[in-house]
């Protein structure tokens, strides 16, 4: 065989290997784990993701530090609930997302009843998740456990895609499946449908990765081909496990109690000359004082209204059982407890 000859041999068989090595990756990694393996993806799903998850952390680093170009990332505080609703399963989870912090309204059609179980075949812990029928009566169902034995999916018969969790590292990964192998046919990690028995597309692509003190969620949605959720930059909303404080705070006004939690909660004080000012108490990730990395600390914040910069600033250790702040004829001394402050408002 001549060399010319020969190299066109070789190149044609290359060709042919990276065919091969792209259609395998293009298809996605293969699993094989023991039931062992997936109880443990399990619990630990069990373990993490109750709670109250805050992004404030992201949004204050991209205002003071670094927007994206597509603009800040939402704020969002997700909760997640486990709740004793065996009409829908053995685990259950509950969870809504309030657009703006704990405080805020909640935002509409983000009451979502999470069902989930081990599938062996499938090597993955599966979760099916449904907004609930008559979600008006149910806001805020992680504080209303009289509620729990009654709810139920709007549509049951009509969840087409599966959430597939596996482990990775240290931490859990969710991504999306579509039920059926139609369902598939937009690639690894998303799931397609016609919505309605029409011949209108709906795509959902979705990624969470859990830790026990940090969520990343990222969801895009496509109908005909037309984006109306997610960010076009396909980036997490990064959350974070909030924790509750209890604090006391005297200023011109008096003195009074303000339960907190440390991913960004606000509360109005007045100066003792009468400025009116806020505290807010945040644990976040900020860069290094000296320049290098970033370094996660409990800040208490004193600051001008709707404005994210301090005019003054006390750290502590990120778990800090403690921090105080004293300015301007304002005190507030806060402690940790247990408990997030309470959400649900009895009428």
């Amino acid at each position: 065989m001549s060399v010319k000859k020969s190299v066109r041999v070789r190149g044609v068989l290359c060709a042919l290997a990276l065919a091969v090595v792209s259609t395998l990756s293009s298809a996605g990694p293969s699993y094989d784990q023991s039931r062992q393996e997936l109880e443990s993806v399990l619990a630990d799903l069990i373990a993490w993701l109750p709670g109250g998850w805050d992004s404030y952390p992201q949004v204050h680093f991209e205002r003071r530090y670094r927007t994206p170009i597509e603009g800040e990332h939402e704020h969002w505080h997700h909760i997640f609930q486990r709740i004793d609703a065996p009409q829908l399963g053995e685990v259950v989870f509950y969870g809504q997302i309030n657009a703006g912090g704990r405080d805020a309204p909640m935002m509409h059609r983000t009451q979502i009843l999470y069902k989930v179980w081990i599938d062996e075949q499938r090597g993955a812990v599966v979760i099916n998740g449904q907004g609930l029928a008559d979600p008006e009566k149910y806001v805020d169902l992680h504080e209303r456990p009289e509620l729990w034995k009654e709810v139920k999916w709007r549509d049951p018969d009509g969840i087409h895609c599966d959430f597939l969790w596996r482990r990775s590292g240290e931490q859990i990964v969710g991504v999306l499946d579509g039920k059926i192998a139609s369902g598939r046919d937009a690639g690894p990690g998303t799931c397609t449908y016609m919505v309605n028995n029409t011949d209108v597309k709906f795509l959902a692509d979705a990624e969470w990765v859990l830790g026990p003190d940090v969520l990343w969620d990222y969801d895009i949605n496509l109908m005909a081909g037309h984006q109306f959720v997610g960010r076009k930059d396909r980036t997490h909303i990064r959350m974070y496990r909030a924790r509750g404080y209890d604090c006391r705070i005297e200023d011109a006004k008096g003195a009074r109690q303000w339960r907190a939690h440390d991913r960004g909660a606000k509360t109005a004080v007045t100066t003792k000359d009468g400025r009116a000012v806020q505290l807010m108490l945040l644990r976040a990730p900020m860069p290094d004082r000296n320049g290098r990395g970033m370094q996660d600390r409990l800040r208490l914040l004193v600051q001008k209204p709707n404005e994210d910069a301090p005019i003054a600033e006390i750290e502590a250790a990120p778990r800090a059982a403690s921090i105080e702040t004293r300015y301007e004829g304002i005190s507030a001394s806060c402690a940790l407890v247990d408990t997030l402050p309470p959400m649900h408002v009895a009428r």
